[in-house]
């Protein structure tokens, strides 16, 4: 009697375990699929939101950082040598840091929702804090407003701020401040001062003074931003080659550059400045 009890007892506890298998493994299908709702119903949400959030960004910004921030743009001459204006770049400067960066920036008002939905079905996934799915104008409101810690509160503010910037100034304007704010590594701020520390050149084209940086030397700063001390040629060379070659493929990908010019670009050698 004991033995069938037992037999029994044995058969209900493999039962109830496959059964409890099965459940998990239904949820864990399931998952997917209410994290793509999640996202889907975040980028609805933020739609519907877009003009209430530029009045919250205004509110959110900080007057003083603004006037600095604006003031270079719209200075014919720059009180500083260190601030490069929009139009005196080489275009394949500014087009390096938009293909890696947000392809998509012509076409959106700040947020780009689809990369931003994609970003929180990853962050949701992986159980992680908020990041990435950021803008070049969601960049330069966290860099200049914002502090960088990761939360879903401060990436809500950037939104804001970014759609409000968007809302202000023009793209270019946008791209301009962008690019003299960012940084670079070993210290140093905007494009103008990260390509005379590592290349002793200028990004200002045609130049009398200084040679101006190629499309080689450009593609190794737009790999930068995304992690400088991690993707810095003086840290890490063969890092930083890799992610330049990303950023030459992402260039042809959108029809910046031709696959010749990419794979010119590659041959070509890089010679990076010791440091100081």
């Amino acid at each position: 009697m004991n033995a069938m009890t037992n037999e029994q007892t044995r058969r209900r506890t493999i039962e109830r375990t496959k059964e409890h298998t099965k459940k998990r493994t239904k949820n864990r299908q399931r998952r997917p699929r209410r994290l793509l709702a999640i996202a889907i119903a975040a980028v609805l949400v933020a739609l519907v939101a877009m003009p209430a959030l530029g009045v919250i960004g205004n509110v959110l910004i900080d007057d003083q950082k603004l006037l600095e921030l604006e003031r270079p743009v719209f200075q014919q001459q720059s009180d500083s040598q260190a601030f490069v204006h929009y139009s005196d770049m080489p275009d394949y400067l500014w087009q390096a840091f938009i293909a890696i960066e947000d392809h998509r920036f012509e076409r959106h008002n700040g947020v780009d929702l689809q990369a931003l939905a994609r970003a929180l079905v990853a962050d949701v996934a992986a159980g992680s804090k908020a990041e990435g799915g950021s803008t070049i104008t969601m960049q330069l409101a966290r860099n200049v407003f914002l502090s960088h810690d990761k939360s879903f509160s401060r990436k809500l503010k950037e939104i804001a701020i970014a759609i409000h910037l968007e809302q202000r100034y023009t793209k270019q304007q946008l791209l301009e401040m962008y690019l003299n704010r960012i940084y670079f590594g070993h210290g140093q701020y905007g494009i103008e001062a990260a390509a005379n520390m590592y290349f002793g050149k200028t990004v200002r084209a045609g130049s009398a003074d200084r040679a101006t940086i190629t499309l080689n030397e450009a593609a190794l700063l737009a790999a930068l931003p995304k992690a400088p001390e991690i993707y810095s040629p003086r840290n890490n060379f063969a890092k930083a080659i890799e992610r330049r070659n990303l950023v030459l493929q992402r260039m042809v990908d959108v029809g910046f550059i031709t696959n010749a010019e990419k794979e010119a670009a590659m041959s070509e050698d890089v010679t990076v400045l010791p440091a100081e």
